[in-house]
């Protein structure tokens, strides 16, 4: 009988870490074709790449960086290719705030998602992005100040 090989162990697990890929993969891209292009992309990577992969911390924290160095490289093709535009969408309460979300400015949706949503430690979510822990709790408050500002707005209207 044949033992599973790592890779095995790898598709099994990334197949539980899809949900939470794809919402971090939304944080990046802000589309929901591009967010799932990106997880295959991911999980395809972590596929060929598994070998790489030693059993030692989290597997979520290392598809989590794959798709952060993919997202990079592709948006410094991007930056290079065409001028950057963006577009975000509003309707009922939970989509206002998904679009509040997708719509900060680059990396602080990245950094509320991975610690607010995900849970990570904020020393996780900084090595998952690949910045300092201080650069990383700077970008959460502002993405923090960000929503209870739009929950201010919000509760005015109401009022």
């Amino acid at each position: 009988m044949s033992q599973p090989s790592p890779s095995t162990d790898i598709r099994r697990d990334l197949v539980a870490l899809l949900p939470r890929l794809r919402r971090f993969a939304m944080t990046l891209t802000g589309d929901a074709s591009d967010a799932d292009q990106l997880v295959r992309g991911a999980a395809m990577r972590a596929i060929q790449k598994s070998h790489h992969w030693k059993g030692e911390g989290r597997l979520e924290n290392w598809l989590f960086s794959i798709m952060r160095t993919i997202w990079s490289d592709e948006a410094r093709k991007r930056r290079k290719a065409e001028p950057a535009g963006t577009d975000a969408g509003s309707a009922p309460e939970r989509k206002k705030t998904a679009s509040a979300v997708l719509s900060m400015p680059e990396g602080l949706a990245s950094a509320f998602l991975l610690t607010d949503v995900e849970g990570f430690t904020c020393q996780e979510a900084a090595t998952i992005l690949g910045i300092p822990a201080d650069q990383l709790a700077a970008r959460l408050c502002a993405a923090r100040l960000g929503l209870s500002s739009l929950n201010a707005v919000t509760t005015e209207r109401r009022a």
